[in-house]
């Protein structure tokens, strides 16, 4: 299956925030900041997915990583990943962060732990850090100009 990452438009921030809902996730922010939201189209031009990509000064902090049910699989997880990571470094981000519970499946992928006492005060400042963090939830860091 073909997929494309493009650029969220106004009119759809409320088939988003549906999709978000829909995965149990919080929808804050979505319609405010559609700009950094990013939409994942098969190859008929569906929406299945998408994710937000929050700067934050020379970083960036992934919000809403979502996949619809039916379409999710590994490989496809792993392309989307990739792509998302390609598109972050052409946009200039420096360090890629994301708040998880599944840390298994973005550790392969060179995310690693930020470590405890460690999280960089322009992440832990913003509100879905602070609305996010907690227990069973990890916050992860991938730097990207390596890649």
């Amino acid at each position: 299956m073909t997929i494309r990452l493009r650029a969220a438009m106004p009119h759809e921030a409320g088939s988003l925030g549906d999709l978000v809902k829909q995965a149990g996730l919080g929808t804050d922010g979505i319609r405010e900041g559609i700009e950094n939201y990013l939409v994942v189209e098969n190859d008929k031009g569906d929406t299945i997915g998408t994710v937000g990509l929050e700067r934050v000064c020379q970083d960036g902090l992934l919000r809403s990583f979502v996949i619809k049910k039916e379409y999710s699989s590994e490989q496809l997880f792993l392309r989307l990943i990739q792509r998302i990571l390609l598109y972050c470094k052409e946009k200039g981000v420096k360090t890629l962060y994301l708040l998880t519970k599944a840390v298994h499946l973005f550790e392969p992928l060179s995310f690693q732990p930020v470590p405890e006492k460690g999280t960089p005060p322009h992440i832990e400042n913003t509100a879905h850090y602070k609305k996010t963090a907690g227990k069973d939830v990890v916050l992860l860091y991938c730097t990207l100009n390596d890649k």
